[in-house]
């Protein structure tokens, strides 16, 4: 299998999201808009046929090249039209640059390589839409129903036209750990770039959730695309924790795709409470694994233990 490594300006893009859009289980982080907005010079290796890919988010710190996932990328790894097999799987990692001397990205669930490369795995949660919503909602657990019916009482209203301003100004009030992320001047500006590329694709929605005075308490953008739709940035204030906004949210957002053959990804988690969040909706457990490769000189071996940011 002869792979090629290509600079940003090299690639076809067209022919990228043939192969992307056709993948078994691709998804949207694949996409090179998708990819445009949260790593703009990101750099690629293909077969020589493009009928298999792999994007290298790329980045330089402290006069190194290293790898690392971009924001609100869960999983990236190789598309490939055909089933691959870990040995191949094995290629493509093996073909990365020797300039990258640090490599921290996670991989999709078809990149599965031998145990030649150690791989940590990660949690995702999922919910088949494919069903009625009274189906679906049988499935909802019993805090779920609890927090739903407080939120009934409450006088909220959902809405599916929320701009990127209101989900900012809204990250502002938001204290999870999540949102001081998103926060960060240049995750902003990549947040920003991603909803706006999103919106004028129509590959996704801002939606919220007002009060009755018509104040936003929570907000969340999704992306979409023909086969999963993806949870990608909540934020909410503290009304919003009081009155189980979040919990109508995502209850309305299923509501309103329920019976569609779609699965919403709710991106997570490895933290148990968040996890047991995502599966009072009756989402079930996935996998996905990442990859770290540490090529630095010594001591930056060292000083590298902690991921670069």
């Amino acid at each position: 299998m002869e792979i090629q490594h290509l600079s940003h300006q090299q690639i076809d893009k067209h022919r990228w999201d043939q192969v992307v859009l056709h993948t078994p289980g691709g998804t949207i982080y694949g996409q090179s808009w998708y990819l445009d907005a949260v790593c703009p010079d990101w750099e690629a290796l293909i077969t020589s046929d493009y009928t298999r890919v792999m994007p290298l988010t790329a980045r330089q710190k402290y006069g190194f090249s290293y790898l690392y996932q971009p924001l609100l990328s869960q999983q990236l790894g190789v598309y490939s039209l055909k089933r691959l097999k870990p040995e191949e799987a094995d290629e493509f990692l093996g073909a990365i640059p020797a300039r990258f001397k640090l490599i921290e990205i996670t991989l999709n669930e078809q990149t599965q390589p031998t145990e030649q490369f150690i791989v940590e795995k990660h949690t995702t949660c999922r919910l088949n839409l494919n069903y009625p919503y009274t189906l679906l909602q049988e499935k909802y657990s019993e805090n779920t129903r609890r927090n739903l019916i407080k939120a009934s009482k409450e006088g909220l209203r959902f809405r599916t036209n929320i701009n990127i301003q209101e989900l900012t100004e809204l990250l502002g009030k938001d204290k999870s750990a999540g949102a001081k992320v998103l926060l960060v001047r240049k995750n902003q500006v990549a947040l920003h770039r991603l909803a706006t590329s999103m919106l004028n694709r129509k590959a996704g929605m801002i939606c919220g959730v007002k009060n009755r005075h018509g104040e936003l308490l929570a907000a969340a953008l999704m992306g979409q695309d023909k086969s999963f739709h993806y949870y990608l940035a909540p934020a909410m204030n503290e009304e919003a924790r009081e009155s189980r906004a979040m919990f109508y949210l995502i209850d309305r957002y299923i509501h309103l795709h329920a019976g569609l053959p779609l699965t919403l990804d709710f991106e997570g988690s490895d933290i148990e409470s968040v996890a047991r969040f995502y599966r009072g909706y009756g989402a079930v457990p996935g996998t996905y694994t990442s990859l770290r490769i540490n090529r630095l000189p010594w001591p930056l071996k060292q000083l590298a233990n902690k991921r670069v940011k």
